[in-house]
């Protein structure tokens, strides 16, 4: 299974995908919209819209850098919302998907630490969640997804997650954000259901960056779930999970 959907075919221009070079920090952003059946059955993904942001120098550079992709990742957030007809007013979900006992695999739950939430406020109509991984609970990721959001009647759901990426290049530097759901545990061949707005009849987006390749992309190697992830994760993730939490923050007008 592929994670970031500009690594599943080579000529995605023919798709109506776009690369603006921002010209700052290194950074581009790229864009596609799957909004037909057959474009989704082409390039493998669900339909909706899709923004990579890549920033190859974004553990090389300070806080200004961090604050400025959150601001780009915000306008783009904001633009799906528009599209999905939701507002700072609608009622979201926020989950951090993974396994927060590996740094790898930790993103969701990272983001989550970082986005404040009024719990106490009789009007919250933001709710955060990380419900772990089946193999620790017993339950699967879209089950208490699935309940939850129905159970506090959301009108989004905003899911973050670990990738996993082809391109050793791209480990922690790609922000993929989309309006078409996604699989928890796909790159791991994992059974989980796909949390999509077709299985919970709610607006699903969703946040990832890849912090794992397999050992497989990079050698020759007898283990096929070898899976390899950056020397400096720790940070990684760190930095990571404070661009999108400010991001998610920025577009539901939460404090920092």
């Amino acid at each position: 299974m592929i994670d970031l959907i500009d690594e599943c075919a080579t000529e995605l221009e023919g798709y109506g995908y776009k690369v603006k070079r921002l010209g700052q920090y290194g950074i581009d952003l790229a864009t596609l919209s799957v909004d037909s059946q057959q474009k989704s059955k082409a390039l493998g993904f669900g339909q909706g819209e899709y923004v990579i942001l890549n920033s190859p120098l974004v553990y090389d550079l300070d806080n200004e850098c961090h604050n400025y992709i959150s601001k780009i990742l915000t306008k783009q957030l904001d633009k799906i919302f528009e599209k999905l007809r939701l507002n700072k007013n609608s009622r979201f979900l926020i989950v951090g998907i993974g396994n927060p006992d590996i740094l790898a695999d930790s993103l969701g739950k990272k983001v989550l630490d970082k986005i404040i939430i009024n719990t106490l406020d009789d009007d919250n109509n933001i709710f955060k969640i990380c419900p772990n991984i089946y193999i620790n609970t017993g339950i699967s990721t879209f089950e208490t997804v699935y309940l939850l959001a129905n159970t506090f009647d959301v009108d989004c759901i905003i899911l973050i997650d670990a990738l996993a990426t082809r391109n050793i290049n791209r480990l922690g530097i790609s922000f993929q954000l989309n309006s078409a759901g996604i699989t928890p545990g796909s790159a791991m061949h994992d059974k989980n259901k796909k949390i999509d707005k077709e299985s919970t009849g709610i607006a699903c987006v969703s946040f990832g960056v890849p912090f794992m390749i397999f050992a497989s992309d990079l050698v020759k190697c007898e283990d096929k779930d070898l899976v390899l992830a950056p020397k400096d994760i720790h940070e990684n993730i760190d930095i990571a999970s404070k661009i999108i939490a400010g991001a998610i923050s920025g577009a539901l007008g939460l404090e920092e």
